[in-house]
């Protein structure tokens, strides 16, 4: 099993359910981390399932997950969740820093990410969430 985190910058991807101006609620309690989900094509998951064997995945929970394809939206793609302690940055096409706000639902990005794995629980993988870049922005 890596001990190390691995680090990666994610396929083009499309924003969902971003918590990046301020950190997550979860049923009326504040989680205290900044979070964001990814949703990526089928032909796009290769570099984020290598991240994730490489840090020890295989065992316990795998935090990439397929939407199932009778789902109202997104139905047969990817979802990947990942979270931060820290407010990231994010940055525009032009590698321009840009208010965290103008990452939106639907926003077309790339994301610094790294994968490192843990024991509680059965064990898995924790998806650790880093600066973002927007390509298209998104509605809200």
């Amino acid at each position: 099993m890596a001990t190390d985190t691995i680090r990666i910058v994610s396929p083009v991807c499309e924003a969902r359910f971003p918590n990046l101006t301020e950190t997550e609620k979860f049923e009326g309690t504040d989680t205290g981390k900044y979070s964001l989900t990814m949703v990526l094509e089928e032909k796009d998951i290769k570099p984020i399932e290598a991240a994730i064997a490489q840090a020890g995945g295989g065992k316990g929970t795998n935090p990439l997950k397929q939407i199932p394809a009778d789902s109202a939206y997104d139905g047969g793609k990817y979802k990947l969740k990942a979270k931060s302690k820290f407010q990231v940055t994010a940055v525009n096409s032009s590698k321009e820093s840009i208010d965290l706000s103008r990452v939106g639902g639907g926003a077309s990005i790339r994301v610094q990410l790294g994968f490192a794995p843990y024991t509680q629980g059965g064990g898995g993988v924790t998806v650790y969430l880093g600066n973002v870049q927007v390509l298209k922005e998104g509605k809200s």
